[in-house]
């Protein structure tokens, strides 16, 4: 084989190689790219759950008041816990002095009026405490619902994103399948040529 064809098929071979590691280096870095894009995304998801783990946990919790709250028996645990405790005995002391003075001014201290007052007390603070705690657990619950609906959200766009990133790094390897094909192709064809003028001129 001439000098000439022989230099020209190692140049083919050669440019063939170089065209080869190009695709391939420019592949591995868009699927590197995709990578840790999704890699990205995820630690940010990580963090943003755990930011609002805390508040997912108070809902949750609350839920649970919230169904002792709705039975007899709830209600009447929670009143018996209120009525055992500090607050409650010092609520109805304050209730009552002031019912009391109140009678005093008008002169009815032992009247029914005042007796009736004075019973009505421990019901009315009772239905107030059972009222405020459905009101604050309801809150807590709302809450950590809307903390849920965020993370859901968030998860739903992470795993639309990933899919787009996988669809990426399928793209970016296909692409170079196609690639060293067409090279390996092109090259093979050069050969062919270089050959066939070789032999065409006898050589």
């Amino acid at each position: 084989m001439p000098w000439g064809a022989a230099i020209a098929a190692g140049a083919a071979i050669v440019g063939s190689k170089m065209q080869s590691d190009s695709a391939e280096d420019a592949s591995n870095a868009q699927q590197a790219s995709s990578q840790a894009g999704i890699d990205s995304q995820e630690r940010m998801f990580d963090k943003s759950i755990a930011l609002q783990q805390p508040y997912m946990d108070a809902g949750y919790g609350a839920l649970t008041g919230l169904q002792g709250l709705t039975t007899t028996e709830g209600r009447a645990q929670a009143l018996q816990g209120y009525y055992g405790g500090q607050e409650f005995a010092e609520q109805q002391k304050q209730q009552e002095s002031q019912a009391m003075r109140n009678a005093a001014m008008t002169g009815g201290v032992r009247s029914g009026n005042n007796q009736v007052a004075l019973a009505s007390i421990a019901p009315q603070l009772g239905q107030n405490y059972l009222s405020n705690q459905y009101n604050q657990l309801t809150g807590l619950a709302n809450m950590g619902m809307g903390a849920s609906s965020q993370g859901a959200q968030s998860a739903n766009y992470l795993g639309s994103s990933m899919n787009q990133a996988q669809q990426n790094i399928g793209q970016a390897q296909a692409q170079n399948y196609l690639a060293q094909g067409n090279i390996a192709s092109n090259t093979i064809g050069t050969l062919g040529g270089i050959a066939s003028q070789y032999y065409g001129q006898g050589g």
